[in-house]
């Protein structure tokens, strides 16, 4: 099958221009941290700080595998976005890990994860997170290893 070059240079432009709202651009990489994949993560990173950004959300991961990796993290409330003006936001998010095993399902309490968003490149994309560790708030200090 044969792609006109066009459309994939037109699609990959689309993928790389982040997302249209601070809030959705949270959304993904609060998906992506809840999944633990990092497919589709760095269109929401923002460009100058990418690698950073990548950097903190690896080391963020290994720290919720020592300290046991839920089912799935949550948001338990609307994320709460409030406008810096000159396409910048800041963005709290209250997050709740959720475990299932078998027919139990267990939550844990939600924490606010604050984020600072920049419009860049036609797009809304994360600038800083600042996330409360995993071990000691979301889970117990003693549960990780």
């Amino acid at each position: 099958m044969v792609v006109p070059l066009s459309w994939a240079v037109r699609k990959q432009a689309e993928a790389d221009r982040g997302e249209a709202t601070p809030d959705a651009a949270v959304s993904v990489y609060l998906l992506q941290m809840s999944s633990g994949e990092e497919i589709g993560l760095p269109r929401v990173l923002a460009a100058k700080r990418h690698d950073e950004l990548l950097r903190q959300w690896r080391q963020y991961r290994s720290e919720m595998k020592r300290g046991n990796v839920p089912s799935k993290l949550q948001t338990v409330r609307p994320i709460d976005v409030e406008g810096q003006g000159n396409y910048r936001a800041t963005v709290t998010a209250q997050v709740s890990p959720t475990w299932w095993k078998e027919q139990i399902n267990f939550s844990g309490t939600a924490h606010p994860w604050r984020f600072e968003t920049r419009r860049d490149a036609g797009g809304w994309r994360v600038w800083a997170a600042d996330l409360p560790p995993w071990c000691g708030v979301h889970v117990r200090p003693d549960t990780c290893r």
